[in-house]
């Protein structure tokens, strides 16, 4: 009895060591995501900020372009880094990418004048863009199926406390010592990844077997679970040593979850991002002066991360499907809320009701957005999964980059009500559809997704 106690005793001690070496990775990584906060968020501090710098040569017509060239640039990076991390390595693309990031950094810290500027930040959005697919891509690979909904909303976590941390800086420290801050912080980083361990599932897909199943035993033990799903794995890398890449990325296995994730980017039509870029402004011209800009940014900042944090507790124990969709719905719901209320602004304009409609909207929306990038490394194949990652995240910041330029036009032209209820239009059109071919993904392993798609007979919807 003594013996059989003192085994399982040692058993617990193992899965603890193993779930913390995955923990650990999980926070490497998204140390690199906190990075790309603070230049998601900057463009609100920045702005204000480069208005009154008599050191820069401001023009006020081109600062739609300093806050949305980084979204813009986001597409393009993302794209490239889905073939760097397939072609080099999960470790390898982390490395280049912060890199990139401590450049922009410097770039930005010594811009005199707007071209400058738009260079620094649209190298910025290179490394911000693929940050996040990076680093659930990685996530994904690394982690057992039990914890995978609970890890993949880390690098919004980290992607909040980022914008939190530069919203809040950047209103007490000037923008060129901000610059200097992340950057140092950026080279801490870079040091971190040289420690990283690289993914089992990519070394397998490359045919490094022996290396592969080495890394998934030290990250993931040799538990029966464990066991069944490196075995399945191996199993399907040896159906695939014969196939070609072309006849991959022509495969149902590819192209559904690649229209799944097109819808799912249109999640960032429902503009609670948009506040990342022009919180103070937005503040400023929606509710009239009756709320502090900066303090009221600030607020909102710590309610989405707060929601978050909340999504991350919940996340196990609900079904993911149901939270993206209860979650778009209340997101629609309140934008409409939203929109009565600026149409009648002069009849109900109470600073607590402006303050609690603005917290649901902001709520709901950032939900939405956090649930639905943790989709994305799940649907697609171990060998095109940092593409298909790669592709999805491209559309997302695409979609982003156009709700981000022509947000201001079209306030400035129809009015703030016209805007939020073109963002509920949006985000009830897009619920509905996903309704239908959104698949359920908590619980299952990477390969188990991955097979369902190619089951004779079955639909995306019943997945």
């Amino acid at each position: 009895m003594v013996k059989m106690k003192s085994v399982f005793e040692f058993q617990q001690f193992q899965d603890v060591q193993y779930v913390l070496k995955q923990v650990l990775a999980t926070l490497v990584t998204g140390w690199f995501t906190v990075i790309a906060g603070f230049a998601f968020g900057f463009s609100a501090v920045l702005l204000p900020e480069l208005q009154k710098d008599e050191d820069f040569d401001y023009d006020a017509d081109m600062a739609s372009w300093i806050a949305s060239i980084t979204p813009l640039s986001m597409v393009f990076g993302c794209v490239s880094s889905g073939y760097l991390i397939d072609y080099l390595g999960r470790k390898p693309g982390h490395m280049v990418l912060a890199v990139t990031s401590l450049i922009s950094w410097l770039i930005i810290a010594f811009a005199a004048n707007n071209v400058h500027m738009l260079i620094g930040r649209f190298i910025a959005g290179l490394s911000v863009g693929a940050s996040r697919p990076v680093s659930l891509v990685y996530i994904g690979e690394i982690t057992d199926p039990k914890y995978r909904s609970l890890t993949l909303v880390a690098p919004s976590i980290s992607m909040g406390v980022g914008i939190i941390t530069s919203h809040i800086l950047g209103g007490y420290v000037s923008w060129r010592h901000c610059c200097y801050i992340y950057g140092a912080l950026n080279a801490s980083c870079v040091i971190l990844f040289l420690f990283l361990k690289e993914s089992p599932l990519w070394l397998i897909s490359k045919g490094k077997i022996d290396e592969g199943t080495q890394a998934f035993k030290w990250f993931r033990g040799q538990d029966i679970d464990s066991e069944k799903e490196l075995q399945l794995v191996l199993l399907r890398q040896n159906e695939k040593s014969n196939q070609y890449f072309y006849k991959d990325v022509m495969s149902l296995s590819f192209i559904k979850p690649l229209l799944i994730i097109l819808l799912l980017s249109f999640v960032q039509f429902n503009g609670a991002n948009v506040f990342s870029f022009y919180a103070q402004e937005m503040i400023e011209t929606s509710f009239k002066g009756s709320i502090d800009p900066f303090a009221f940014m600030i607020g909102i900042d710590v309610v989405r991360f707060v929601i978050i944090i909340l999504i991350f507790a919940f996340n196990k124990f609900i079904p993911r499907k149901i939270f993206f969709l209860t979650a778009n719905f209340c997101c629609g719901i309140s934008l409409f809320i939203l929109v009565v209320y600026l149409l009648n602004l002069e009849r109900f304009g109470s600073i607590g009701l402006s303050i609690t409609i603005t917290v649901l909207f902001i709520s709901f929306g950032g939900s939405v957005v956090t649930l639905g990038w943790s989709f994305v490394p799940e649907l697609f194949s171990a060998n095109l999964r940092g593409l298909g990652s790669g592709i999805a995240a491209a559309m997302s910041y695409l979609v982003l980059f156009v709700c981000v330029k022509i947000s201001p036009g079209v306030a400035a032209t129809y009015g703030d009500a016209a805007m939020y209820a073109f963002y509920g239009v949006v985000t009830v059109i897009n619920n509905l559809i996903l309704c239908f071919v959104l698949p359920e993904t908590s619980g299952r392993s990477l390969q188990e997704i991955e097979d369902s798609y190619k089951k004779s007979g079955t639909t995306v919807s019943s997945l």
